[in-house]
C-alpha cells in the first residue's frame, strides 16, 4: 500500500520488485475456490545487484498463517527477514573534484545487516463490506519501525463496483551519530561510522525519529464479465531524519559532510489499471500507468504490462515488463564542489543517493504458479490445495547524471528470484 520509505537503496529496490511480482492480479484466471479454514504461506526471495563496487546480496524469507474461525473473520500473523551483505557508497564525490585529486575519493563500506519483522492482521467481513486492521514491528542494527494500518472496503451494484480506503502510520527511529557541540551547521556534521552502540545508552549515539502517514483510496469497476479497471490515489507525508547517516558528500577542499536532505517530504501518486480476460486464449492481459510527484521535485512515470495464461487447471504462467523514468530532486548534484549545472551547490541540502538522481529503468520477469487441488477429497486427508510459485526478474538501471568519481553508472543490473508455497486446509 505504501509509497515505501526506505532505510537503504538496496532494500528499497528489493521490496519494490518482490512486492510487484507477488501482487494479486486485477483479473484472476478462473479456478475453483474451496472453503478453507486455514492457510500457510512461505516465500523465499534472493536479490542481487551489481552496479560498480556494491554487489549487494539480500535473502528474504517469510512465513504467514491465516485462520478463519468463522466465515466473517480472518486472522493472520507472520514473520519476514532480510539478510543483507555487500557494500554501499560511504563517501561520494563527482568528476570535477575527482579530476583534481589523484586519490580515489569515492569509497565504499561493507554492509552486513539483519532485519526481522513480525506482523498481525484481522479482517471482519460482511456480505458487501470488510474492515481490516493490523500492526507490524521490525528491527535492524540501525533502524526500528512500528506501524499500524487500517482498511475499509465496500462493494456496490451487485459487486461490480468496489471502493477502498486505507490509512497507515509508522513510528520509526534511525540510529545516528551525536555531533560535536561545535558542529552548528550541516556542513560540519560527521557521518555515522557503524551501528555499534545503536539503541543503547551509548552517549555517542542518538535515535532520530521518523513519522510516516500514508493514505490510499481506490475505485475498482467491472464493466463487463471480462473487463475491469481500477483507479488508485496514494498520498504520503514523511517527517523526520531521511538522510543516510553513513554517507558523506565531498563539498570542497577539506570539507566532507554527512549527507543532508530535508526533514519533510510529501508524495503523491495516481495509478490507472485495466485488465481484460481473453476467453479464447484462457489468458489475462493487464496494463497500468502510474504518475508520481513529491515536494523534492521528483517526478516519475511508470508503464507496466502483464500477460498471464492458464495451461489446464493447474498451471499459470505470467510474463511481465515495466518501464520507469524519473527526474532528480531539486537539490540533487553529482558534484557539489562547483561547476555549471547540473554540478555545483544546491542550497543547504546535499546528497549522494543515486535514487534521488535522474534515471530510467526497465524490468522483465516471468512467473509460474502450479496448483494441486484434488477433484474429490483432500491431499493426505487434510490439505485442500497446494500452490507452488516460482518467479524471476531482471531490472536494468541507466543513471543520467550519477557517477562514481566521474565514472558513469549506465548499465547496472538487479536480479530477483522468488520461490513461494501456499498450503490451504
Amino acid at each position: 500500500m505504501q509509497l515505501t520509505q526506505r532505510t537503504g537503496a538496496e532494500r528499497c529496490v528489493l521490496r519494490a520488485v518482490v512486492v510487484a511480482l507477488a501482487a494479486a492480479p486485477l483479473v484472476a484466471l478462473p479456478g475453483a475456490a474451496g472453503a478453507q479454514v486455514a492457510e500457510v504461506d512461505t516465500t523465499h526471495s534472493v536479490f542481487y545487484e551489481a552496479p560498480t563496487r556494491t554487489h549487494m546480496f539480500v535473502y528474504t524469507p517469510s512465513g504467514d498463517l491465516t485462520v478463519s474461525p468463522w466465515p466473517w473473520l480472518d486472522v493472520s500473523g507472520g514473520w519476514e527477514a532480510d539478510v543483507v551483505s555487500g557494500a554501499s557508497v560511504s563517501t561520494k564525490a563527482g568528476g570535477v573534484y575527482q579530476a583534481s585529486h589523484a586519490a580515489d575519493v569515492v569509497s565504499t563500506a561493507s554492509v552486513h545487516d539483519l532485519r526481522n519483522m513480525v506482523r498481525g492482521e484481522a479482517t471482519v467481513k460482511g456480505e458487501m463490506t470488510s474492515l481490516t486492521a493490523g500492526y507490524a514491528y521490525s528491527t535492524e542494527n540501525d533502524y526500528r519501525s512500528s506501524s499500524i494500518h487500517a482498511n475499509a472496503r465496500t462493494d456496490a451494484l451487485q459487486h461490480n463496483t468496489q471502493f477502498e480506503l486505507s490509512f497507515a502510520h509508522n513510528w520509526d527511529g534511525v540510529c545516528n551519530r551525536v555531533q560535536d557541540a561545535g558542529a552548528t551547521s550541516a556542513t560540519l556534521f560527521v557521518a555515522l561510522e557503524n551501528s555499534h552502540g545503536c539503541f543503547t545508552a551509548d552517549p555517542t549515539r542518538v535515535t532520530d525519529a521518523i513519522g510516516i502517514d500514508t493514505f490510499e483510496t481506490s475505485w475498482g469497476q467491472s464493466w463487463t464479465p471480462i473487463f475491469e479497471t481500477q483507479l488508485t490515489y496514494t498520498a504520503q507525508l514523511i517527517q523526520g531524519f531521511q538522510s543516510d547517516p553513513y554517507r558523506s558528500v565531498i563539498l570542497g577542499e577539506g570539507i566532507k559532510a554527512q549527507e543532508n536532505v530535508p526533514d519533510e517530504r510529501a508524495r503523491e501518486a495516481l495509478t490507472a489499471r485495466m485488465a481484460v480476460y481473453l476467453r479464447g486464449l484462457r489468458a489475462a492481459l493487464r496494463l497500468s500507468a502510474r504518475g508520481y510527484y513529491d515536494t523534492w521535485a521528483i517526478r516519475s512515470g511508470t508503464l507496466e504490462g502483464e500477460f498471464e495464461k492458464s495451461f489446464g487447471e493447474s498451471l499459470r504462467v505470467m510474463a511481465r515488463g515495466r518501464l520507469y523514468s524519473q527526474t532528480g530532486a531539486v537539490f540533487w548534484s553529482d558534484d557539489y564542489t562547483g561547476g555549471a549545472p547540473p554540478l555545483g551547490p544546491r542550497g543547504q541540502y546535499f546528497t549522494g543517493d543515486r535514487e534521488l538522481s535522474p534515471f530510467w529503468s526497465w524490468l522483465g520477469g516471468l512467473r509460474a504458479i502450479w496448483t494441486i487441488r484434488p477433484a474429490q477429497g483432500r491431499i493426505l486427508g487434510f490439505i485442500d490445495s497446494l500452490k507452488l510459485g516460482l518467479s524471476g526478474s531482471v531490472t536494468g538501471f541507466t543513471y543520467l547524471q550519477y557517477t562514481l568519481g566521474g565514472v558513469p553508472i549506465s548499465d547496472a543490473r538487479a536480479y530477483v528470484g522468488t520461490l513461494s508455497l501456499n498450503v490451504a486446509f
